[in-house]
Order: C-alpha cells, then sequence, then structure tokens
C-alpha cells in the first residue's frame, strides 16, 4: 500500500504526459538518485585521465582493514589526490546533464542537494584530514564498510568493461567519506525525491522514504547508508507535525506522573 501511494505521489509531480521524453519519468528520476550507473552515457575527455581498476581494487582493501575512522578518512583522503576541483566540477556538469529533462522546479532542488553532496563532502574531507583528529576519529568504522569496499571494488571493475571508471570511484570516496567516517546518509538531509518526500532527519535518527525500494539495485550505495526506511512520509511540513506530536505526548506523560 505505501509503495502505491509513493507510485501516485511521483505521478502527480512528474505528469503521465512527460512519460514520452527520456528522463521524465518518476521512475527514471528515481533511478538517476539511487542508481549509481543510470543515465550514465557522458563522453570520455581524452584529458581527463584514468583510474586503473587494480589501483582501485588495491585501496579497497586498505579500506576494509581500516581499523578506525581516523584511518578510514586518511585512506580516502589520500585517494582523493588523484582528483581535483575541475573532477569535482565535471562530476556535477555530468549530473546536471542526467537530470536536464525533470521538471524544472524540482530538479534545481534536487542539484542543490547534488552540489552538497559533492562539493560540502570535499571541503569536510579535505578539513578533517588536514586537521589529522576529530570527534569521533578513534572510533571504529561501521562493521558495513567491509562490504561497501567490496562493492565499490566490483562496481568499477564492471564499468572499466565499458568505460572508464574514474568518476564512478570518485562517487564512492566521497560517499564513502560520508557514510562510514561522517556517518551521515549518502544523500544529504532535505534531498528531494519525486512525490515531495526528502531525506530527513528525526530525533537522532535519518530517515529515507526510498531506502528499502533500492535494496535490489546493483552497486547503490542504500544497502551500506546509515539512513533508514521512514514508516510514516516525510514530506518537509511532517517535521512540523512531529514535533506537535511529541509535544504532546510530553504533556500528556507530565500530566499522568504529576503527584501534585
Amino acid at each position: 500500500m505505501r509503495l502505491r501511494v509513493f507510485l501516485n505521489h511521483l505521478l502527480r509531480l512528474i505528469g503521465r504526459e512527460g512519460r514520452g521524453q527520456p528522463g521524465t519519468g518518476p521512475d527514471d528520476a528515481c533511478s538517476l538518485i539511487i542508481d549509481p550507473f543510470a543515465g550514465d552515457d557522458a563522453v570520455e575527455d581524452a584529458r581527463e585521465g584514468s583510474v586503473p581498476v587494480d589501483t582501485i581494487r588495491a585501496a579497497c582493501r586498505r579500506m576494509q582493514g581500516a581499523a578506525t575512522k581516523g584511518e578510514l578518512l586518511q585512506i580516502i583522503a589520500g585517494e582523493m589526490k588523484a582528483f581535483d576541483l575541475h573532477d569535482l566540477e565535471v562530476m556535477n556538469a555530468r549530473f546536471e546533464r542526467k537530470v536536464a529533462n525533470l521538471p524544472e522546479d524540482y530538479r534545481d532542488r534536487l542539484l542543490a542537494s547534488v552540489r552538497e553532496e559533492i562539493f560540502a563532502a570535499h571541503h569536510q574531507l579535505v578539513l578533517l584530514a588536514r586537521n589529522g583528529s576529530g570527534p569521533g576519529m578513534d572510533e571504529p568504522p561501521d562493521p558495513a564498510l567491509g562490504g561497501y569496499a567490496a562493492m565499490v571494488a566490483e562496481a568499477c571493475a564492471a564499468k572499466a568493461r565499458e568505460k572508464d571508471p574514474k568518476y564512478l570511484y570518485l562517487k564512492y570516496l566521497l560517499s564513502g567519506f560520508t557514510m562510514f567516517v561522517l556517518a551521515e546518509p549518502a544523500h544529504p538531509v532535505g534531498t528531494p525525491f519525486p512525490g515531495g518526500q526528502i531525506v530527513d532527519e528525526w530525533e537522532g535518527a535519518y530517515l529515507c522514504p526510498v531506502r528499502d525500494k533500492a535494496d535490489d539495485v546493483a552497486f547503490a550505495l542504500c544497502p551500506y547508508c546509515p539512513a533508514v526506511q521512514s514508516t510514516e512520509p516525510t514530506f518537509p511540513e511532517m517535521r512540523a507535525r512531529r514535533q506537535e506530536r511529541r509535544r504532546r505526548e510530553c504533556l500528556a506523560n507530565y500530566w499522568t506522573n504529576y503527584k501534585g
């Protein structure tokens, strides 16, 4: 039932009349967010260099051996030396091309989140790596890191059979930093999905409206993300409703336990 309601929201946002144009349907829009391989038809630029699969596999093995978040941070920071600001800009431009056919209002909100996912994550990574320490850096990374690193190696090897996996690897590095060093969702809080729901945060938990839909998507970030499937809609206005509900629960608890 929840899936049917969700798809109905998608159809209302995108509009059935847009299905004839590639990239405008609700399934297309969700796929572009969830599936790292979706819509990847960018033409390779010979000047962009490459990252060999053997190099990626070796780095993934080192990530699997990281005993602390600090160690993982330094491994990822070391791998990021193969990339520069131009690569981040190309990565962003590639996603802009992928979503060019989406409705303008939704597309602009999504692109703002993607820029945060790329540039803000990179900025935090550089600062943390430069400082050499930070809160929680002595803690072990989430045990899911081992599976994530193995998936990254497999995904990049699969990509290499078609084209250079450089930008796919860059995406996985930034997402790995966000999920396993910062312990935050791969897609930032506020990331909009077709239909109006967003990635949200509530009382220390990250909520995603499509988390469970992505488990069967090959090479997706979602199975390794700290966000959990939301049990109620995550429209932006729902936060105010949750706050009001919590206020009423607190008042009810107060009067129930008040001894006078």
